[in-house]
């Protein structure tokens, strides 16, 4: 009997310590602070209803650089420039703003009109993010300022608040500050990024080899007649002989998620000299031809698909990669 009070009389204690403990961390205020200053810029509730993001960065001097454009045309993500939509990066749209939904405690920094400009959180000299949802005003309206000393941290603030925060910038800069063509899906399908390539789908493969290729004296592929691939069950066959499927297959995937290294226009391709082509047939009876353009001689590479508004860019190296010899394919 006596044990069973011990026991009982621990069991209160340990339930007392730990009703004190819960209530330290409820009415500490040090706590209640930091959950107070866990701040994120969007709302995440918001960020599936953005349809537009802008991105200006100052311009040495002052004024600022051409803003990025991003919007959401039939359900993907475009990046707007000259008039045109180049396909973005879908990915990368949905982790940035993911980024700016992010919650992290930072300090309130209070700050005056005057302050701005030494924290760099003027509108000439900040970059600025604005996301949008449709017509009205933004939804976000972001000013990114100077860093702080450690280089990590920078000052932010939203447009017409004189409230600043001090928020880590690490990885919000890899998106704001990165080049454009960082947000540019640069692939020859773009639908593709969103999942495996459907090369089960794909049923004929006409490859026609580039021209002689003036530096090595040969043909670029290493072969001069055109490269048939029919599809037959589970298995392909080839117009020159026996072939590896599992190999030809590689070779489709790897035109089907072929990338470039930016955009040109579709009316300077047409201009370039041949440097060969590719067709696909699909299995619904649609089909798609990637032409090859060489301009001006210095073995620059374009490669324009047949519906496409623009053409990309190819390294050699991936242009030669696209003109595998027979061989390559066989058992």
């Amino acid at each position: 009997m006596e044990y069973r009070k011990k026991v009982a009389a621990l069991s209160c204690a340990i339930a007392a310590l730990a009703m004190a403990w819960a209530a330290a961390l409820i009415l500490d205020p040090a706590r209640r602070g930091a959950r107070a200053d866990a701040y994120s810029w969007l709302d995440p509730r918001d960020a599936g209803m953005i349809g537009a993001i802008e991105i200006s960065l100052p311009r040495e001097g002052g004024g600022e650089t051409e803003p990025l454009s991003l919007a959401l045309v039939g359900g993907r993500w475009v990046e707007r420039s000259g008039g045109r939509n180049y396909p973005a990066r879908q990915a990368r749209v949905g982790d940035f703003l993911a980024e700016l939904s992010r919650r992290s405690a930072q300090p309130v920094r209070a700050t005056s009109a005057a302050a701005h400009e030494r924290l760099g959180l003027t509108e000439g000299a900040a970059a600025r993010v604005t996301a949008s949802a449709g017509l009205g005003p933004p939804v976000l309206d972001l000013l990114i300022g100077n860093s702080d000393l450690t280089g990590r941290n920078s000052y932010m603030r939203r447009a017409g608040r004189s409230e600043a925060r001090l928020g880590d910038d690490s990885r919000l800069s890899s998106f704001v500050r990165a080049p454009r063509s960082s947000w540019h899906n640069l692939l020859l399908f773009p639908e593709n990024e969103d999942g495996a390539p459907p090369v089960a789908d794909v049923m004929r493969v006409t490859v026609r080899p580039p021209p002689e290729d003036g530096e090595g004296g040969g043909l670029a592929g290493g072969f001069a007649e055109p490269m048939v691939f029919a599809r037959v069950g589970r298995s392909w066959e080839a117009s020159f002989g026996a072939v590896s499927s599992a190999r030809v297959d590689a070779y489709v995937r790897d035109i089907l998620m072929a990338a470039g290294e930016g955009f040109a226009g579709a009316a300077e391709a047409a201009g370039g000299a041949p440097a060969g082509s590719i067709a696909l047939e699909f299995a619904d009876g649609s089909f798609a031809e990637i032409a090859f353009a060489e301009i001006g001689g210095n073995g620059r590479r374009l490669a324009l698909v047949s519906g496409s508004a623009f053409a990309i860019e190819l390294s050699g190296w991936a242009h030669r990669r696209l003109f595998p010899s027979p061989e390559s394919f066989g058992l």
